[in-house]
């Protein structure tokens, strides 16, 4: 798996002509899986990484908070789409149990799809377990079994609950970036030999996370110049920019076979919902110092990030399958 150079410019040596265009047929139902997907395994990331500190500011409270109360939700919406993808829901359990020898389980780690569906459930644990706690500790929760188990951690070791919070972070990390993983993974050569795809979509993960936690902390009375929106800010700029390169990583060496993605009717909604309004207004909105409405900008600049995520993922999805698969198609 290296990047080589060649007279026609740079190229990925990992079977640059495998594959047929094969479209697998996906629609709406993968795209929010996968924007979902990303925006749980972020919020989930951003949060835990602030809990690991030993003495957090309020301020860090309320976004540790904020994430893991988003994460949950998030894991159970990417179950529900997974299960209407695919269409007959009720075999979803072939996903996890060998048909042929139940109940013992199934796991091919080679196989993206096998490993998405381990990692979604494992996340799922860590989602839950911290969605409960929140609730817990902000009184919405008085059930008194699980006020019990929750004392019960609280006894535990600190290195416990490091060691518990990484794993969670591993796994979140996990989710988001995998789903491009799974597109390489396929037949088709547009996603086949875009090699770094799973970095692009981990990046953009971080990137609408970072922006989704801005909006909502800005609707919750948070100021402009509250130190948390622009800790938040200032990385949602360095997650773009690392998305600006990874970007340009699968478009160059993919040469020709980019033509579906960045041409046409999806090459226009490319160039300017992804990369104009999507990357690069949010970096020039950045640096405008200028306006009545520091936090109306900030929130324009942030809605402008989470639509250039969904657009991303669109764009990649449904371009190489054109004509095959619709837009509308679900």
């Amino acid at each position: 798996m290296t990047l080589a150079l060649t007279l026609s410019g740079p190229q990925w040596t990992v079977n640059p002509g495998a594959g047929v265009p094969h479209a697998p047929g996906w629609g709406w139902y993968v795209i929010l899986y996968f924007f979902l997907g990303g925006l749980a395994g972020g919020c989930f990331a951003i949060a835990a990484a602030l809990d690991l500190r030993r003495n957090p500011a309020p301020r860090d409270r309320d976004v540790t908070r904020l994430g893991y109360l988003l994460s949950f939700p998030g894991v159970i919406g990417c179950g529900v789409l997974l299960l209407l993808d695919l269409g007959r829901p009720p075999r979803f359990w072939h996903l996890f149990i060998a048909s042929e020898r139940p109940p013992v389980p199934i796991f091919k780690y080679w196989s993206p799809i096998s490993f998405g569906a381990w990692t979604l459930t494992g996340f799922g644990l860590f989602a839950f377990v911290a969605f409960v706690r929140v609730l817990i500790e902000s009184g919405r929760l008085r059930w008194s079994p699980a006020l019990r188990a929750a004392d019960a951690v609280r006894r535990l070791p600190r290195t416990v609950a490091v060691i518990w919070t990484v794993i969670g972070i591993l796994f979140a990390l996990a989710l988001a970036g995998y789903t491009g993983v799974l597109m390489i993974g396929t037949a088709h050569p547009v996603w086949h030999n875009a090699i770094p795809l799973g970095g692009l979509f981990l990046a953009s993960s971080a990137s609408t996370s970072y922006a989704l936690l801005i909006i909502l902390l800005l609707r919750r009375g948070y100021g402009h110049r509250d130190p948390m929106v622009r800790r938040l800010s200032e990385a949602d700029r360095w997650a773009i920019a690392l998305e600006c390169l990874l970007l340009a990583l699968v478009l160059v060496p993919l040469g020709g076979l980019a033509r579906p993605l960045i041409t046409g009717a999806f090459g226009a909604l490319f160039w300017i919902g992804v990369v104009l309004a999507g990357l690069l207004l949010p970096l020039l909105l950045d640096r405008l110092r200028a306006g009545a409405d520091p936090g109306r900008r900030d929130r324009i600049r942030a809605g402008l990030v989470l639509a250039g995520g969904l657009l991303l993922r669109f764009v990649f999805i449904m371009a190489p399958q054109w004509p095959e698969v619709r837009p509308w198609h679900l």
